[in-house]
């Protein structure tokens, strides 16, 4: 009787972690952009951030893996393919003109974060920045973005949510 006892005790107690993990787990999904506009190269310089559990649902139903990205190849295979999805999803134009962007570099951190380092040709930038960022938000209903654009010594943060998925950013100082 104790030995059952003791084993229905275990049970409870993974049942209970099991359901704590899920009552508490990710319950919400963000990615975050910075930019900036570096005035010596005339480019655009960004790093796109997002979590690699959410990214890796999507990638799974793509047939790409997160071990892609951490030997990033810009002209081959699947690299080329998540380029594209990712620029469908993260684009910016300046006075109605599309921006050219094109990934630099790729990081995936332990805490499992993934940071997309990005960059443009050398482009004017006259009185607006347009920026799309819907990353995720066609997997994820309750997907949440924010970008911060740094200009010169202005820093603006503007908010991306499902119905509101493309800001301008009106330039002072320019």
């Amino acid at each position: 009787m104790i030995i059952l006892y003791a084993k229905m005790k275990q049970i409870l107690l993974i049942l209970f972690c099991l359901l704590q993990s899920i009552a508490f787990s990710h319950d919400y999904f963000f990615a975050f952009a910075e930019v900036e506009y570096d005035d010596i190269s005339q480019r655009l310089e960004a790093t796109v951030s997002a979590s690699s559990h959410d990214l890796e649902r999507l990638f799974d139903s793509e047939q790409w893996t997160i071990d892609d990205l951490t030997h990033f190849d810009y002209t081959k295979g699947n690299c080329i393919e998540i380029s594209n999805w990712l620029f469908k999803q993260f684009s910016m134009s300046t006075n109605d003109q599309q921006i050219e962007l094109s990934i630099i570099g790729c990081e995936v951190e332990l805490n499992g974060q993934i940071h997309f380092y990005i960059e443009s040709k050398p482009i004017e930038i006259l009185t607006e920045l347009t920026v799309k960022f819907n990353l995720l938000m066609n997997f994820n209903q309750t997907q949440q973005n924010k970008v911060t654009f740094h200009f010169r010594d202005q820093k603006i943060t503007k908010d991306y949510l499902q119905n509101s998925f493309v800001h301008q950013f009106r330039l002072e100082n320019s």
